[in-house]
């Protein structure tokens, strides 16, 4: 019974996810697509975050909670800026 419940709980809260494509401007190692990435997954309602530096990229799976602006200002705060794209 109890994983039913898990199971429903999250299909439900993947329902309502909201799949975001971002450019990072100014990644160029490692070093800064983890500092990305935890400042996206510091985003209250980011469920997953996925940074690539080579190509100054991040895939970001949200709740629907989760603004543009929200996640912009936390990567901010690292010394990038984050576009979305189309």
């Amino acid at each position: 019974m109890g994983k039913i419940a898990l199971s429903l709980l999250l299909l439900t809260s993947l329902a309502y996810a909201k799949e975001w494509r971002l450019h990072i401007n100014g990644m160029h190692c490692i070093a800064c697509t983890l500092a990305v990435k935890k400042a996206l997954m510091g985003v209250s309602g980011v469920q997953e975050a996925k940074v690539n530096f080579k190509n100054e990229s991040a895939i970001v799976i949200t709740d629907e909670k989760v603004t543009l602006r929200m996640m912009q200002d936390s990567v901010a705060q690292t010394g990038y800026s984050a576009i979305a794209q189309k």
